[in-house]
């Protein structure tokens, strides 16, 4: 399987050839011959179509640089309305001419979306990563930054900075703007490759080996999982200003309970798994809260 093969490459490759790159990455100013309104929509209505035809399915999305609902789907069940069918996606532009092309990831293809305008923790991680990526079909965005597809993978879910501030991930039950109908580059476009394992490891990482005497002939006293539960909710309602000393607390008292046998292995690893995800919540990187983490196990 091919996923976004899904635009024939001569199609996506001409129309990604609107804006050209600024010696910086981002997006340029327009071409000196620019495409008039109803090219736009015609080209538009011909990507969403030459997409539908490789059985990718499509759906109409807002198109509003600036308001805050830009980019958010028409259609009333969003994504879950994606359509192939050439009669329903016509319908829809003719409907909605300005809209924006909307794929649904997961199924076809999954996607690291760096917004590298916005965060500069995403262009230096970008930076100290690119050579370690592997070549794949790149999307330049609106606001300057890189949409990299990949093959389908399981592990591959929809975050929000959990690898670094800036860099999210796109999989199964989320989508993405198909930005090569807007006139904007596409690098790579006929390779779409595997996902690199040290990707996946990032977004699932293994809680850190506890080198601990464990008191085994301890009896549970009170309510582990009630306690639990106060330790994440604790980091979960962090103020900045205390969110990693407040980490490096819960991950003390994590680890003191894996000491009284009050938590075993496979709960120690779920706890991990849990109490990072509630540092993140409370606004610190996945990076952050696992360097933190690791500082407390010492």
């Amino acid at each position: 399987m091919v996923a976004p093969k899904g635009t024939t490459p001569a199609t996506a490759d001409t129309v990604s050839e609107g804006r050209k790159l600024s010696p910086a990455g981002g997006p340029a100013e327009q071409a000196s011959s620019p495409t008039s309104e109803r090219t736009q929509h015609i080209i538009r209505l011909d990507l969403a179509l030459a997409l539908a035809a490789k059985s990718v399915p499509v759906f109409p999305c807002r198109n509003l640089p600036g308001n805050a609902d830009d980019k958010k789907p028409y259609t009333l069940h969003g994504f879950k309305d994606a359509s192939a069918d050439p009669v329903i996606v016509t319908q829809w532009w003719r409907q909605w001419p300005d809209a924006l092309i909307g794929v649904p990831t997961g199924e076809r293809f999954v996607v690291l979306d760096l917004d590298l305008a916005k965060h500069i923790e995403a262009q230096k991680w970008y930076d100290d990563n690119r050579d370690r990526l592997p070549r794949t079909r790149v999307h330049v965005t609106r606001s300057g930054g890189r949409h990299l597809l990949f093959k389908p993978h399981p592990a591959i879910k929809n975050t929000t900075s959990k690898i670094e501030r800036g860099v999210d991930t796109r999989g199964a039950g989320g989508y993405c703007i198909w930005w090569p109908a807007e006139g904007l580059p596409v690098l790579h476009g006929g390779n779409v490759t595997e996902v690199p394992e040290w990707l996946t490891a990032i977004l699932h990482p293994r809680p850190p080996k506890l080198e601990l005497i464990v008191n085994r002939g301890a009896i549970r006293r009170g309510n582990p999982s009630k306690k639990l539960e106060g330790i994440l909710r604790r980091m979960s309602e962090a103020r900045e200003g205390e969110r990693n000393s407040l980490l490096f607390w819960c991950a003390k008292r994590i680890r003191d309970m894996v000491a009284l046998g009050e938590l075993d292995r496979a709960e120690y690893r779920a706890a991990f798994d849990d109490l990072i995800t509630a540092a993140v919540a409370a606004g610190l990187t996945h990076s952050e809260a696992e360097k933190t983490f690791l500082g407390a196990m010492k």
